[in-house]
């Protein structure tokens, strides 16, 4: 009973420390993959914010999260296109992927 309930008061911890983690480290989070304007192609967009290299941790985001949609498939990502936005440390930086899914033993380019 009173580890259960010193793991009930260290919870809130716990939690704040990954809030702080992810304040310092620019944690990055995605919007889900959504279907492209060309047919076989898709988005997603990464957004991190908290320091000045938070535009590489949205990049990063969405670019897991577009290799994770393709080896879902079994294929591997061919990104076609990259747009970022924001400019500041404490501003919201953000990072769209257009890509498709290329069968894994496709020539590379």
């Amino acid at each position: 009973m009173i580890s259960y309930l010193r793991s009930m008061i260290a919870t809130p911890r716990v939690f704040g420390a990954i809030a702080v983690t992810c304040l310092l480290a620019a944690c990055g989070t995605t919007n889900g993959v959504t279907a492209g304007a060309q047919p076989d192609t898709y988005t997603v967009t990464g957004k991190a914010t908290g320091t000045r290299m938070s535009w590489v941790t949205a990049r990063n985001a969405a670019l897991d999260a577009a290799t994770d949609y393709c080896k879902q498939r079994s294929q591997r990502v061919a990104i076609r296109s990259e747009a970022t936005s924001g400019v500041r440390s404490l501003e919201e930086q953000t990072s769209t992927v257009s890509f498709t899914c290329v069968p894994e033993h496709a020539a590379r380019g």
